[in-house]
């Protein structure tokens, strides 16, 4: 006999399963349709409110390009409490499948992307943002229907809701994440709408060229990137793409929404009016920068067309001629620096054969700026560093601890498996490149995140949530902040991850006076946090610096604070009371020095 949920939806088919729950093929007893439902085992109550959240948010949108939830509840499975939702059976695949088998046609990356825009404009119409717009979010049904899926982790706009968990860690996929999300309003940038269109703008250059606008893989790198970096145009990446349709990517991706388009309708228009126009046009060749999938291709690195020439003697100005191109790019790194090394790496094999120092670090190079979207290739090229280069070469001690380290922090399985090996790379790196150099920082880095994830699911590790877990992971991360502060930039990506996250386990601890400074550091006009920042944030911040021992320069910024969450969050929401709380403590606090120190005054005067 079937298992039921709720004694209505029958299950049939396991057809996925994640780190939260299982996705089953049900048949809905009551009414005899074929429906998803979707389990989940909740384990913090942040879980839980994504759940409900899709259900109200999503089940109120009625549009035919955004799956259809029928139902939501709890109930109890195995003995675990567990929530369900219930969606319409959607037979087909997501993009991000579709972009594992090859590159789409052009019509179809149009015809996709402006359904998409459709979809998210009914959305933003009804006050949603969906924040989490990704090709694994999309899903092309088989009779062609696109359909948006997961609204998990949407909020309404004008909501308090915020761009952190409760934990401090950034909600989303990080490769489609617009500016103002990492930021999370504290700059002043409202999360609106627009967010969603700079996804949108990721997912176009995906299904366009194979490529995300940014390849890095660590989140430190990806936010500089989607903060600082421009992104190229796909027509570097492409040939044969109309220049209308490289700035309309570019429109998307612009740092400040105000340069984005002005809504998801006029996007739709825009890719509808290209569809017509480039309507026969054939879909662009795969790039040889960046295969499609993963998967090792054979063909590269590129073999010499014949036998290596003589010029490999160290004065040959053939050589020097190669080597000031490779130095010169990397220096550079034009747009289509992928496309150069790759012709670079044609010409080193050429003249000096695959096995040449100089042509391997070009390869090296190469993998690295691509290993976003193809991790295999520095894997590949890491057997013949180590014999060409030798294991301490500056080079191989990079390329290992960029692989190894991200295998441990953010791969699959158990991080600690990867410990000795880790720890093997730090060594060589403190004795070759010295103890504070950045690739050792960024090793040592990794190996705290491995030792503190061990063995939890990447995508449902979120950081600290108790505060023994705060406690072991600032045994790990407190040891190397002296070192970044001392090496690192002040706008280091990794170094304002590890002061969050330091600040955040202090917080979690109580401790205060540790948390207060970190916190400074991170958010040094305070004004402007408690005004525009995000609200759970400013709170942790100000009950730091009031706990630390400024009360009244806590307070001045609290009261401002309270009077915005009850004007956005309400009376009875958990962080107005928080606030209110903490207010009235500190408030407390100032009367009684007052009357310390007026007590201390007479007790003066009189005793003269």
């Amino acid at each position: 006999m079937r298992e039921k949920i709720e004694d209505r939806y029958e299950l049939d088919e396991l057809l996925g399963r994640g780190g939260f729950g299982e996705v089953w093929r049900a048949k809905d007893s009551r009414v005899g349709r074929w429906v998803a439902v979707k389990i989940g085992y909740p384990e913090t109550p942040e879980e839980t409110r994504r759940f409900e959240r899709e259900a109200s948010l999503a089940g109120n949108l009625a549009h035919p390009h955004i799956a259809t939830i029928h139902d939501f509840g709890r109930t109890e499975r195995g003995g675990r409490s567990a929530v369900f939702l219930v969606m319409e059976l959607l037979q087909g695949r997501s993009l991000a499948d579709v972009l594992d088998a090859g590159l789409p046609s052009l019509a179809d990356a149009l015809e996709w992307t402006a359904r998409i825009a459709d979809a998210l404009g009914a959305a933003h119409d009804a006050g949603i943002v969906h924040r989490d717009v990704k090709p694994a979010n999309v899903m092309v049904t088989e009779s062609g229907v696109v359909k948006v899926l997961d609204f998990g982790i949407a909020k309404a706009q004008g909501s308090a809701g915020t761009e952190l968990t409760a934990t401090g860690m950034i909600i989303g996929s990080f490769p489609y994440m617009a500016p103002e999300r990492w930021t999370g309003g504290a700059n002043g940038v409202p999360v609106d709408g627009r967010a969603d269109l700079y996804a949108l703008g990721c997912v176009l250059m995906e299904l366009l060229t194979g490529q995300r606008p940014f390849p890095a893989r660590e989140m430190h790198e990806l936010l500089a990137q989607h903060l600082t970096v421009a992104p190229p145009a796909p027509g570097s990446l492409r040939e044969g793409l109309p220049p209308a349709l490289d700035s309309l990517v570019l429109d998307l991706l612009a740092k400040d929404p105000a340069d984005r388009p002005e809504g998801a309708q006029e996007v739709s228009r825009r890719l509808t009016e290209l569809a017509r126009e480039t309507s026969g046009t054939p879909a662009p060749a795969p790039a040889p920068a960046l295969p499609p999938t993963a998967a090792p291709d054979p063909s590269w690195p590129p073999r010499p067309a014949y036998s290596p020439t003589v010029h490999t003697a160290a004065g040959d100005p053939v050589r020097a001629m190669l080597e000031r191109r490779l130095t010169q790019l990397l220096a550079d790194a034009p747009a289509d620096l992928v496309a150069r090394l790759d012709m670079l790496v044609a010409d080193l094999s050429e003249e000096l054969g695959t096995q040449d120092a100089l042509t391997v670090r070009a390869a090296y190079h190469r993998a690295m700026t691509v290993r976003g979207h193809t991790p295999s290739h520095l894997e590949r090229i890491l057997p013949r560093m180590v014999r060409v280069l030798g294991l301490e070469h500056p080079d191989t001690i990079a390329a290992r601890a960029a692989h190894v380290g991200e295998a441990a922090a953010y791969g699959p399985g158990d991080g600690r498996r990867h410990e000795a090996e880790l720890r093997e790379v730090i060594e060589q790196a403190v004795r070759v490149l010295g103890a504070d150099d950045p690739v050792t920082l960024s090793a040592r880095y990794h190996l705290a995140g491995a030792l503190q994830r061990g063995d939890a699911a990447h995508d449902g590790w979120r950081g600290p949530e108790s505060p023994a877990q705060a406690h072991a992971e600032r045994a790990w991360l407190a040891p190397l902040l002296p070192d970044m502060e001392r090496r690192l930039p002040p706008d280091s990506p990794v170094l304002l991850d590890v002061r969050a996250r330091l600040a955040h386990d202090a917080w979690l601890l109580g401790d205060f006076a540790t948390a207060a400074p970190l916190y400074l550091r991170l958010y040094p006009d305070l004004g402007a946090l408690a005004e525009r920042g995000d609200p759970e944030t400013a709170y942790r911040v100000l009950r730091s610096v009031g706990g630390a021992g400024a009360p009244g320069r806590a307070l001045t910024h609290l009261k401002v604070l309270l009077h915005r969450l009850h004007l956005t969050a309400g009376n009875t929401h958990w962080l107005t009371h928080e606030v209110t709380e903490t207010r009235d403590a500190f408030r407390r606090a100032l009367r009684e020095d007052r009357i310390s120190e007026l007590g201390g005054g007479l007790s003066r005067l009189f005793g003269r």
